[in-house]
């Protein structure tokens, strides 16, 4: 077993937040709104999550960050902190909200300086609670960013994300792509009566009909994002959700890893240009929900009523929905992507910097990159990722899908893992995988639960589980569930592979391997009734995958004949070694 990395902090890096000011590039949208995401005023160093890990005291409680590698200078450097040097790296930087920009513009947060106090050490009294709450989804999030990095660099983890470091500010002006929730947002009288009052929207678009019904009326299964609200850079990052902006300023770093040449088999019948969601003018955003879904109740409801609606909703989830063999009267308007956003005034974020990656799984699959001997290649690496990150923290992701599974391009050939006492070599074909976005995990590090408020009552995955810390002793006992985060990316994956009449005698291993992961404990398909309309419409989906799905956990699937392929018994020169990689809870 691998000695464990012992967790300490390291004297911050001085920011030069007007350099980057400087350089930020600005859409014409940006400048008619005043947005530069740079543009931070109470820039600090703490985050309420390190009072987990260290004793702090006045003086230096906003002097430290973690004791990671390697430390974000500007876009394109990093201080080496081993080496004590700088070196280029391109930098992924994600601005991500502290409060639900959704729920801030239809007047849910009622006290307007209190929101935009940030924490310290000793002002909880004086801040927002969920700003001073550990569990906030931003901190959650970037956290975890940092755990992932212990493995990359301790534990020799090739799929951990590089982590720069996270910092908190309140940005003068805070960019939110509201695409996905504008009729959400426009049934809020509130909303309606304070439009440019503090807040402003983009021109929307004429044609504001979305695809509704069975799935013959729809080119893919969209369900809206998390709270995580992300604004991307570029076409080749992140492409996220929650409402985080996300900013890289790197054009100027060109990669010297090849281009992928995949041969395609699956064809799709969306974006068929191979086109991106994201727009290509260097700081873009995605939506609030980008293949999540939130739970957004669709009126104005009072909390009271809204909790209410939420345990009949419980008890009713129980039952599962039955094939219904009728035909769906629903049609669809079909329309070229628009996108709306929000400028939302002195907003308070956290900025986690990470590495820079070259893309998306979804993105792959929309170019049709993906046949089944990169297909096979890109889940068995995301099933490891799973194993290992099950192992050292007991994580369960809770929102996996297409658009948070980057890549990084690489020239290694092939890469080798020992699992269970089992060597497996797998072609990487030019893509090594990594997962991002973790607003809605759970896991626990050195005996501390960390659950992202997201399952809190007024989350937008509320009622996904129930568990501690938010436990309610009056519904069922909903633990986090290691088969979830399988079936739920089989749910993204499902439309791009499988087609209406496919049967089940006529699929490959992979398409079957799919199908499975999108079948509940009674063998039923979590998406789709027989008739093709959807079993579970929105975020009712999530709930149901956490009740009625248990048997696809990680670990479990290497019996799956795909990966037969994989077993090894030759020689090897580098080993990612999950076996020895050790506990962290």
């Amino acid at each position: 077993m691998d000695e464990k990395f012992k967790h300490s902090y390291f004297k911050s890096i001085p920011i030069d937040l007007k350099h980057l000011e400087e350089n930020f590039i600005q859409t014409e949208d940006d400048i008619k709104y005043g947005y530069n995401a740079f543009r931070i005023h109470d820039f600090q160093n703490y985050i309420p999550i390190y009072s987990t890990l260290f004793n702090m005291n006045e003086k230096n409680y906003n002097q430290v960050t973690l004791n990671n590698q390697y430390h974000f200078m500007n876009m394109n450097t990093v201080y080496d902190s081993i080496n004590k040097t700088t070196c280029n790296k391109p930098v992924f930087i994600k601005f991500s909200p502290l409060i639900d920009p959704i729920r801030f513009m239809i007047g849910k947060y009622n006290s307007y300086d209190s929101i935009r106090r940030l924490p310290t050490i000793n002002n909880s009294e004086e801040c927002f609670a969920k700003l001073v709450n550990y569990n906030n989804v931003s901190y959650v999030d970037g956290f975890y960013c940092f755990l992932t990095n212990i493995l990359l660099e301790k534990h020799g983890f090739i799929h951990g994300l590089q982590y720069y470091g996270s910092y908190l500010g309140v940005q003068d002006v805070y960019k939110a792509n509201v695409t996905d929730d504008i009729d959400y947002l426009k049934s809020s009288d509130y909303f309606n009566e304070n439009i440019n009052n503090g807040f402003s929207i983009t021109d929307m678009p004429k044609n504001e009909y979305g695809n509704f019904g069975s799935r013959g009326n729809k080119n893919k299964l969209q369900i809206s994002e998390t709270n995580h609200n992300i604004t991307i850079d570029n076409v080749d990052t992140f492409t996220e959700t929650n409402n985080d902006t996300i900013t890289d300023n790197s054009t100027d770093i060109k990669s010297t890893q090849p281009t992928i040449e995949l041969e395609s088999i699956y064809e799709t019948e969306k974006n068929k240009d191979g086109t991106n969601k994201s727009e290509s003018n260097g700081y873009s955003s995605t939506n609030t929900s980008n293949n999540s879904e939130a739970n957004y109740s669709t009126d104005e409801e009072s909390d009271t009523e809204s909790t209410n609606d939420n345990e009949k909703e419980d008890d009713e989830d129980w039952e599962t929905d039955e094939d219904d063999e009728s035909n769906s009267n629903c049609s669809s308007i079909s329309e070229e992507e628009e996108h709306i956003y929000a400028y939302i005034k002195e907003f308070p974020t956290q900025m986690i910097c990470i590495e820079k990656c070259d893309g998306t799984l979804d993105d792959l699959f929309l170019k049709d990159k993906i046949n089944i001997d990169t297909g096979a290649t890109a889940l068995f690496q995301i099933i490891m990722i799973l194993n290992t990150y099950q192992k050292a923290f007991q994580f369960t992701h809770n929102d996996l899908h297409t658009n948070n599974i980057m890549y990084v391009k690489t020239d290694i050939e092939y890469l080798y893992y020992k699992f269970e006492n089992e060597i497996y070599r797998v072609p990487t074909h030019g893509v090594i995988y990594k997962i991002i976005d973790f607003g809605r995990s759970i896991y626990t590090y050195n005996g501390t639960l960390y659950c992202s408020d997201s399952f809190a009552k007024d989350g937008d995955a509320n009622s996904q589980y129930n568990c501690e810390p938010y436990y309610n002793n009056k519904k069922p006992h909903i633990p986090p569930n290691y088969s979830f985060d399988l079936c739920r990316l089989g749910t993204s994956i499902y439309d791009f592979i499988i087609d209406d009449d496919e049967k089940p005698q006529d699929m490959d291993d992979l398409q079957k391997m799919i199908c499975c992961w999108c079948k509940d404990d009674q063998g039923k398909n979590v998406l789709y009734k027989k008739n093709g309309e959807e079993r579970y419409p929105n975020f009712k989906l999530y709930k149901m995958i956490a009740r009625t799905v248990h048997n696809h956990k990680p670990n479990e699937q290497l019996k799956h004949s795909i990966f037969k392929q994989f077993l090894f018994s030759g020689t090897y020169d580098k080993l990612i070694d999950i076996d020895s990689i050790p506990s962290y809870a």
